[in-house]
Order: C-alpha cells, then sequence, then structure tokens
C-alpha cells in the first residue's frame, strides 16, 4: 500500500512473515498493542523490515533509476515509458511531482517505522538475551542503511528513531545532515556490538557484524572520517571472514547466493506466490541502456567488462547486463540478490581511507586498490603512475566505478567526491548543480506546508 505523506507512513501497518526469512508474507495491519508479545512476534517484525528493503521502489527496481541512471552508468531512451518519469530523472528535468521520489520515500519510512516499533517494543519483552541483541541489531541496522539512503538521496529529512503518531508526524522538520549521520553511525555501532559474525541454515543472509562494520565504514568515507574508516575496515579487509572469488562472475551468479564476498544482499525469490522476485534490473527492450563510457573504461582484457554487456532474457523482449542475468520465472520475475555491500567494496574503501590518511608510495593503499585489479586480470598500478595522493584518489575512484558497475555506488561516489558535473557532461547531458540531490516530494512539502522548519532543496 503506498503511503503519499510521512506522517501516513509513520501509521502503515507491519508486513511481516510467517514461513521464514524469504517467504515474506504480509500480515494485515496487525494492532501493535496487542501484536509485540513475543519473540516469535519479534522475529515476524524483523522480517517486516527487511521486506521493505525488497520494495519495487528501493532494492527492487526504482533504485536503478534514481542511482544508476542518475549518473554516468545507464541512460533511459524512453521519454514515452511510465510518463517519462525515468527519463526525466535520468536528464535531470524531474519535477518534485514525480511519484518514483514520492514512492521511494515513503518507502523507505515504512521501513524505518517498522524498525523504530521493534526498538521502541523489544525490550519490555522477556526472551532469550541473545536473541534480543540480534533482533534489535538487525533493526538497527536496517534502519541506518535507510537512513544512508534517505540522507545521500534527499539530504536533510526527518530524523524518525521512535514509532509516531499522527500528531507527533505534523511537527516533524527536516533534520541537519550531521544530526542524521550521528544516528546512523549510533546505529551501525550497536549493531557491529549485537549481531552475530555468521548464520546457519534459513537464516543465512541476514545482517551480521561484518555487514555493520563494513557499511560503517562506509559512512566513515562518506563523512570524510577516514581514519575512523580505516580502524573499522583494517579488519575486514585483512580477515578471512571474506574474500573475494576467484572468478567475479561467481559473485553474481543466482546458483551461488550468500556467498564469500558479501557481507550483505536483499535477498528475493522468483516464481514464488508471495511476490518476493523481482523485474529484470536495467532490462529494456529499446536497446543497450548501458552508456558508452563506462564499457570504454574498462581496460582490455578486464574480466568485469562481460558483466556489462546486454544479453536476452528467454521468452521476454528484454536484454538485461550479464551481471544480473536470470531466466525468467512461469511468472515472469526473476531472483538475483541484490548485493548492497560486498567485500571488494570493502577493499576499495580501505584503499581510499588509507590513501586520505597519508599516501605512502607501493604502501598498504596500493596493495588493496591492486587485489581488485588482479582479480579483474588487469595490469596492477605502482607508484611511478599513482604518484600523488590525487592520482591515486582518482584510480581508486575509478576502480569503483569499474568493480561496483550496477551496484548503486556510482552516483554516491560522484556526489561525495564533488565530480558529478563533470562526469555527466561526458554523457553529453548537462547538469544543473543543485541537482546532487533530489527534490523533496512535492506531497510532503504540501502536508508540512511550512518553509522554515520543511523547505524544498534549493533551486526546485
Amino acid at each position: 500500500m503506498k503511503k503519499i505523506a510521512l506522517f501516513f507512513v509513520l501509521l502503515s501497518g507491519l508486513s511481516a512473515c510467517q514461513k521464514g526469512f524469504l517467504d515474506l508474507k504480509p500480515l494485515s495491519q496487525p494492532n501493535v498493542d496487542n501484536f509485540y508479545k513475543t519473540a516469535n512476534d519479534f522475529g515476524n517484525a524483523v522480517n517486516g523490515a527487511y521486506d521493505a528493503l525488497q520494495s519495487a521502489n528501493q532494492y527492487g527496481g526504482d533504485y536503478n533509476t534514481l542511482i544508476e541512471a542518475r549518473g554516468d552508468n545507464v541512460l533511459d531512451n524512453d521519454p514515452s515509458s511510465g510518463s517519462g518519469l525515468r527519463y526525466n530523472i535520468d536528464r535531470f528535468i524531474e519535477p518534485t511531482t514525480n511519484t518514483l521520489l514520492r514512492d521511494t520515500w515513503g518507502s523507505l519510512y515504512t521501513g524505518i517505522n517498522r524498525c523504530n516499533l521493534i526498538l521502541d517494543k523489544i525490550d519490555a519483552v522477556t526472551m532469550d538475551a541473545t536473541l534480543k541483541a540480534r533482533y534489535k541489531g538487525e533493526a538497527q541496522f536496517i534502519r541506518a542503511l535507510s537512513y544512508f539512503n534517505l540522507v545521500r538521496l534527499w539530504g536533510k529529512v526527518p530524523l524518525v528513531l521512535t514509532a509516531g503518531s499522527t500528531s507527533e508526524a505534523r511537527s516533524y522538520t527536516r533534520n541537519e545532515i550531521t544530526d542524521i549521520y550521528a544516528a546512523i553511525e549510533k546505529d551501525l555501532t550497536a549493531a557491529a556490538a549485537g549481531l552475530p559474525v555468521s548464520y546457519t541454515g534459513n537464516d543465512v543472509g541476514r545482517a551480521t557484524s561484518g555487514a555493520a562494520k563494513g557499511l560503517l565504514g562506509k559512512v566513515y568515507v562518506t563523512e570524510k572520517k577516514y581514519d575512523l574508516a580505516v580502524a573499522i575496515l583494517r579488519d575486514l579487509a585483512n580477515g578471512t571472514t571474506y574474500q573475494l572469488l576467484p572468478n567475479i562472475a561467481d559473485v553474481f551468479a543466482v546458483t551461488n547466493k550468500n556467498n564469500a564476498e558479501l557481507l550483505f544482499a536483499v535477498k528475493f525469490k522468483k516464481g514464488g506466490s508471495l511476490g518476493e522476485g523481482h523485474g529484470s534490473w536495467f532490462g529494456t527492450s529499446i536497446g543497450d541502456n548501458i552508456e558508452p563510457s563506462l564499457r570504454a573504461a574498462y581496460p582490455a582484457g578486464d574480466k568485469r567488462l562481460p558483466l556489462t554487456v546486454q544479453v536476452p532474457v528467454p521468452s521476454s523482449i528484454n536484454v538485461v547486463p550479464r551481471k544480473y542475468y536470470d531466466e525468467l520465472s512461469a511468472t515472469n520475475d526473476v531472483g538475483n540478490d541484490f548485493p548492497v555491500l560486498r567485500f571488494a567494496d570493502v577493499i576499495l574503501l580501505y584503499a581510499e581511507a588509507l590513501n586520505e590518511v597519508g599516501y605512502q608510495a607501493d604502501g598498504e593503499a596500493f596493495k588493496a586498490l591492486n587485489r581488485i585489479r588482479t582479480r579483474a586480470g588487469v595490469a596492477t598500478y605502482t607508484a611511478t603512475q599513482l604518484a600523488t595522493k590525487e592520482a591515486f584518489r582518482t584510480a581508486v575512484i575509478a576502480e569503483r566505478r569499474l568493480e561496483l558497475a550496477l551496484e548503486s555506488d556510482r552516483w554516491f561516489d560522484l556526489i561525495r567526491t564533488g565530480t558529478a558535473v563533470d562526469a555527466i557532461k561526458v554523457t553529453g547531458i548537462t547538469m544543473p548543480a543543485y541537482r546532487t540531490v533530489y527534490p523533496i516530494p512535492q506531497s510532503e512539502i504540501d502536508v508540512y506546508n511550512n518553509r522554515t522548519s520543511f523547505p524544498q532543496n534549493d533551486g526546485y
């Protein structure tokens, strides 16, 4: 159910699960006061929080547009499809009434409210202490991830850390970015302490302490807190819990889910009766939609290049990038998991942070960066080639584009490095400088109707 305004979103019902982590069967608006009574209730509630991430307005689909098509990896060449909603975002001409923005905003706050309900209620319930810590950690991780996406997409947003009523929601304001990041850091620090290192059985794929630490390191790099990023990423990058798979294509194989390179992925399952699958990511029926400059950036022989090549989907008119290829099920969906955070990302973040703390010729940062290039089958870098901090910085951001293409990272990398306008110019599109953040959905502006406490972003 779509919720347009934030104060309505905060009242939306819980979607939870009866059959296990993947079988996310919605409950019908359970009464909050009567629902949160047992450990099983909270297990279902936590699954409902994961369910929000699966939404078609988040990792299930719309992030493909809001994050990748916005950047310089993907094109939208179809102004007629969907009333031009995606085309307008790709071309930096979306109005404040664009419904993709409204629906994604609503989906993120729906997930946050589910987490808030769990964290509000769980301490009052008697259950196994380890299980309680895990449930709290999972809710904190999902809430942190949701706010991380919100603040990077929109800048100042309402910071809501308890489940609110309609009257309370009417008083919300757009909080300062520093306050939002402080809350994200607090949640991830707590999650890292409360979550297990790994799971067994049907619980495999849930957020772990490693996922929380890796995401916190990414948050620190985004905030330019490089010394803190180095401290938390070092053990992950040099540890044995996660590994680079020898063949990068294996990371994305639907037959190889939960592999050793994935710190956290949003899980999907095709062909189910409960809508656990998704449409073909970056699928197109009107020609190649991968920006030519992306493929041109790969060195000769790079093993990652084939993953960007569009291949036909059987029984469909669409083609999709090899990275996300999966045959359609009888219900016309697919079941790839979305890699939110993987080990290669951690290694590159670690290399970047090390370099920012202090450039060292052929030092640890070089070793980290070259681990990724070696796996890709391309020549490694030397201090002669990257002789300064600035040169290394440019190289590692370029490597992130090649390694993490189509994984919802490139746009955020461009924004945090201040290179978006120039990068977009290469694609032949002019990006207005103020469009580094999206407009607040007009539905929110209309509801709050307060230009002081709830203003529109500059330029819109």
